[in-house]
């Protein structure tokens, strides 16, 4: 259930992006061959000295610093499911009254299961669960970085198409994030779109939004990501991406901006 082979495209961080993480490598909507995959490994750096406050302004920050280094695997089992792993590595450097963190990331197991296909579009959903980890940006405040256990579902929709003349694809996702522990959930909001300028060149624009439902105990908190990269294909098996993110809205959510770096190898 996979479009041409512009179809095997990453979503930063993460992605998530995602997460965001920093998953710079969620293949989105469209599902692996059977008995095909692919294997990203990036790493990202962010260095933050602001935050956006409960009105969105932009406030002062003791420094804070994160390195991820990720893996993201995909593998399809049948033409209508594709397993998904995503272990990854985070180290954060957060003076006091942040916390600092130096162990497993925010990883994740998921499954998507294809919903329909035809030659240039296809819809799917993903669901899967989601280890604790700790990142700036996706805490319940801007000093506040551990989170709980999370399980996430999502609707995925993609397209090929012709963009200014140049082979590209758009790509949408609306997710929903259940946390244990009593913390509230997140809506997730990824989208993406990308052209071939060349054969063997790919550029890449995606923004991701978080939504952190309040609560008594817990505030609101958003914030958007912007995240451009280029993929150049090295040879038919390898591509290496390079690429940058940056947090341009948010509330109770730090400002994080650094570059990306990933290797793939597809299978």
């Amino acid at each position: 259930m996979r479009g041409p082979r512009l179809s095997r495209l990453p979503l930063l961080a993460a992605a998530a992006i995602a997460a965001f993480r920093i998953t710079a490598a969620q293949a989105g909507a469209w599902l692996m061959p059977p008995g095909e995959g692919q294997v990203i490994v990036y790493s990202a750096f962010s260095d933050s000295n602001r935050f956006f406050d409960e009105q969105g302004r932009l406030r002062p920050l003791p420094s804070y610093k994160k390195f991820e280094l990720g893996t993201y695997i995909e593998y399809g089992v049948t033409n209508w499911l594709t397993l998904v792993a995503s272990p990854a590595y985070d180290r954060i450097s957060n003076p006091p009254p942040g916390q600092s963190y130096n162990g497993v990331g925010e990883s994740e197991l998921a499954a998507r299961v294809g919903l329909f296909r035809s030659d240039n579009a296809v819809i799917s959903v993903q669901a899967g669960v989601r280890t604790p980890g700790a990142s700036l940006a996706d805490s319940l405040g801007p000093f506040a970085v551990h989170r709980t256990t999370s399980f996430d579902i999502r609707g995925m929709a993609g397209r090929n198409c012709v963009i200014l003349g140049m082979e590209g694809f758009a790509e949408a996702q609306l997710g929903y994030r259940f946390y244990t522990g009593g913390q509230p959930g997140e809506w997730r909001i990824d989208l993406t779109a990308g052209v071939r300028p060349a054969p063997r060149i790919l550029l890449m624009l995606q923004g991701v939004i978080s939504i952190t439902n309040g609560s008594a105990q817990f505030g609101h908190t958003s914030w958007t990501k912007l995240l451009p990269s280029a993929v150049f294909d090295l040879a038919p098996q390898w591509s290496l991406q390079i690429g940058g993110f940056m947090t341009v809205a948010g509330r109770n959510a730090g400002r994080e901006l650094g570059p990306i770096l990933g290797l793939w190898y597809r299978f």
